[in-house]
């Protein structure tokens, strides 16, 4: 008797993963994050010039919105100062282009490199990761 419970028990909890199987197959799986490196290249003192490039998770034709933001200098409503014009709001970067005048990748200790991409951080601005280049 005691073995027919526990066959019983057995197929019942074969019929109840069942179903749990076939939606757990059915979720798509979560996109990987697209995110912004910045390396620190030509260090002179306080100031560095930032090479900038999209994490290898990003899709090849991808690109992320990316900014220059102040770590000490607020506006007067309390918004960090951005050596961006208004009216562009961001730069854009991608794999194989990016509209980033180069003069603005040199960058000061007190300023930090953030990107925004609409879809994966909805709205919000993240800073970037800051990977240094390590010598093998």
């Amino acid at each position: 008797m005691a073995r027919r419970l526990g066959s019983a028990a057995l197929l019942i909890g074969a019929a109840l993963s069942l179903p749990l199987a076939s939606v757990l197959g059915a979720i798509p799986p979560i996109p990987a994050v697209c995110r912004l490196e910045v390396i620190p290249d030509y260090t002179l003192g306080f100031v560095y010039k930032a090479v900038l490039r999209l994490s290898p998770e990003c899709e090849f034709g991808q690109s992320l919105r990316v900014r220059k933001s102040s770590t000490l200098n607020v506006k007067r409503e309390g918004a960090p100062v951005q050596p961006i014009r208004p009216e562009v709001g961001a730069w854009t970067l991608g794999r194989l282009s990016s509209t980033i005048p180069d003069w603005q990748l040199w960058t000061s200790n007190s300023w930090r490199w953030e990107y925004n991409d609409p879809l994966l951080t909805k709205g919000k601005w993240k800073a970037g990761e800051v990977r240094y280049a390590r010598p093998e």
